[in-house]
């Protein structure tokens, strides 16, 4: 259904030349002196349903990791997550002079060794008593890279059988005081004690072959495969990894005084760094609700979207589409729910696994990113226009089949950005829902648009 609003004149900015363009390429139109330029609005019926992702594949790759136990406050489902990084060095990196490192008989000794996390924050009981277990990760390289989606196999990345460390830790870590633990510049961690005969190993490879320090794929091919970090004893609590970091503990000589020494690698995703979430069992009753839709993280639940291209553009193929606004309103959170999810990306239907490991997250004509917003409780996407021209690019080029060429995905991400564009965008595993507004034949959601033409042309 299409509803016509109102007709004026004004002055607009650029605008998306929807008629005067191929289906692969768009052109902006040159606006002459004499031309009057009319706007026209619109609105148009939208239908939403909800949908889960394969969890199996969809990629994660993103800064934050997760660990940790916590059951879903509405489904009653258990989410589970644990963490795998691996670690890199710097070109200019080095220990002392092999003659100044202490040494036992003839083996190269290293005091100690640990692993570092810092934790961005938690849900659940921040004092519940978490036990962690570190193991090794997989040496294969080429599995590892072959790996895929955020629901696997935990052996397909870690050595099970090659337990390297561990501790038990609460989210708040009462050796502080009550003050420092309050603190907005107290940064939360785990420092897990490692086996220090693997630092003394490391040592010895750095001298026998130090150029498998010089470089991230023969440092892990060669000395050290990454970690996989796992909790047990640890339902109601789950932690957000920021930033993960081994250190290496030695004694070294120097000017005849022994000093303390150490190094340190830091764990990154740009090498390899996934969190491992247990496929929810619960997600197929969601889809089954008629009159709402969901959003849940990390249970890969998604609402999918109709949208009426083909109503839009008929009848206003010489017109440009100045604005498309589409609003999806919330319902009021349960008090025991989780948070609504911060972020909401729009993706075609047909990209929504692709987008994340392809270069389609590179042009801003196949996806729309907005922000909850509190004051409404909802979503606003003030102007998908692009991702309209998008859909149409993707259905002539033979990406999308006819069934689902105009549809699109709302799926939460996390991002981050620069002054110009976003540097990365990943689907966000945090704990996190929201219920929205569902659009149906009978009473569907509601999209704006607002179409602009010359004058004289009409």
């Amino acid at each position: 259904m299409m509803m016509m609003i109102k007709r004026y004149t004004g002055l607009l900015g650029i605008c998306f030349m929807l008629g005067a363009c191929t289906e692969t390429t768009g052109t902006l139109g040159i606006i002459e002196s004499s031309d009057e330029l009319s706007t026209i609005s619109a609105t148009f019926d939208v239908t939403t349903k909800t949908d889960s992702l394969n969890l199996k594949a969809l990629p994660y790759n993103s800064k934050y990791g997760y660990l940790g136990a916590i059951r879903d406050p509405e489904t009653k489902g258990m989410i589970e997550a644990s963490f795998a990084t691996q670690f890199v060095t710097q070109a200019s990196f080095s220990f002392p002079n092999q003659s100044q490192m202490k040494k036992e008989g003839e083996e190269f000794v290293c005091d100690s060794m640990d692993l570092v996390l810092f934790l961005n924050e938690a849900y659940g009981n921040l004092n519940n008593p978490m036990k962690l277990d570190i193991y090794y990760m997989q040496s294969d390289q080429k599995k590892l890279r072959e790996l895929k989606g955020i629901s696997f196999r935990e052996d397909s990345v870690a050595d099970l059988s090659t337990r390297i460390g561990g501790r038990i830790f609460s989210f708040l870590d009462h050796t502080y005081s009550d003050e420092e633990l309050a603190s907005s510049s107290h940064s939360h961690s785990i420092r897990v004690p490692l086996d220090a005969a693997i630092g003394s190993h490391m040592i010895k490879q750095y001298y026998e072959h130090p150029e498998w320090f010089q470089n991230d794929n023969l440092f892990r091919e060669n000395v050290f495969p990454g970690v996989y970090c796992k909790l047990s004893n640890s339902e109601g609590t789950m932690v957000n990894v920021a930033v993960s970091a081994m250190n290496v503990y030695f004694t070294y000589t120097e000017k005849g005084k022994e000093l303390d020494g150490f190094v340190r690698f830091g764990g990154t995703p740009e090498v390899f760094q996934c969190t491992r979430i247990s496929d929810p069992v619960s997600r197929k009753k969601l889809c089954e609700v008629e009159d709402t839709t969901f959003l849940k993280n990390p249970d890969g639940v998604v609402t999918e979207i109709t949208l009426p291209v083909e109503d839009i553009l008929r009848g206003h193929e010489k017109d440009s589409i100045s604005m498309c606004a589409l609003t999806l309103q919330a319902y009021s959170k349960d008090e025991h729910a989780f948070e609504p999810p911060s972020q909401l990306l729009l993706v075609p239907h047909c990209l929504r696994y692709e987008f994340f490991t392809e270069n389609w997250n590179e042009d801003d004509r196949f996806f729309y990113i907005t922000s909850y917003s509190s004051n409404y409780n909802a979503y606003v996407f003030n102007n998908i226009t692009r991702l309209i021209t998008g859909l149409r690019i993707l259905r002539a080029q033979g990406v999308s089949s006819d069934d689902d060429w105009n549809k699109v995905d709302a799926i939460p991400v996390t991002t981050t950005s620069n002054s110009e564009t976003y540097t990365s965008i990943s689907y966000d595993v945090s704990p996190s829902a929201v219920r929205l507004v569902c659009g149906t034949s009978e009473k569907p959601l509601q999209m704006q648009v607002v179409y602009s033409y010359f004058t004289n042309s009409k």
